[in-house]
């Protein structure tokens, strides 16, 4: 029955809405003849086929307008949450764009917080730290060492020797550093931020 249903739900719902209030009526006033067979020429003979044959399309007929209603519920619910999906990804868009603003107005600021104090270093503090400071061997070999994530180890790592870089450099490069970290920190807040805000879109689509 149910692939008959579905057979049928191919045809377009005007023609199936016709179909099933035909068979209802043809089964209606079958069964009625039926009933009326004694009165009716010829119709004695066939009463009980008849009788069965106006059952079968009544209950046939039923079963359609259970399936088309029930099917056009379905219709509805599928197209309340296209609907639904539809909003939410645009909801989802606009907090993508407000969220990627965000991130990208801090970073500038970040990115401008670096450039200055590097500013300072080249004018002022760089040249104030060269002046009395001198960095060792080992100082070089240590920072060296941990800007690979290692132990510094070996005879440079306690080499007295001046080296020939400036502390004015080692500093910039603490400077960009920490401006690197800040970068990645406004960018994992941004993603949490991001998860968070999808998350409740969707979810509430799905309510």
């Amino acid at each position: 029955m149910s692939q008959l249903a579905w057979m049928v739900s191919l045809l377009p719902d005007s023609i199936f809405v016709f179909l099933m209030y035909a068979l209802l009526l043809c089964g209606a006033l079958l069964y009625v003849a039926s009933k009326l067979a004694n009165w009716i020429p010829l119709m004695s003979h066939y009463r009980l086929v008849a009788e069965l044959a106006a059952v079968a399309l009544l209950i046939v007929s039923v079963y359609f307008f259970g399936w088309h209603g029930n099917e056009a519920q379905w219709q509805a619910r599928v197209k309340e949450l296209e609907a639904k999906v539809a909003a939410a990804e645009a909801k989802s868009q606009e907090v993508n764009t407000v969220i990627q603003t965000r991130i990208l107005t801090k970073i500038k600021t970040v990115k401008e917080i670096v450039y200055v104090n590097k500013e300072l270093i080249k004018e002022v503090a760089g040249k104030q730290l060269d002046a009395k400071c001198e960095l060792p061997m080992s100082t070089v070999f240590v920072h060296d060492s941990a800007s690979q994530n290692e132990v510094s180890r070996g005879p440079g790592s306690v080499d007295g020797t001046p080296s020939a870089v400036k502390a004015s450099d080692l500093l910039g490069t603490v400077v960009e550093n920490y401006g690197t970290y800040y970068e990645i920190r406004e960018k994992l807040i941004g993603w949490q931020e991001w998860y968070k805000e999808q998350k409740k879109t969707f979810e509430e689509a799905q309510k």
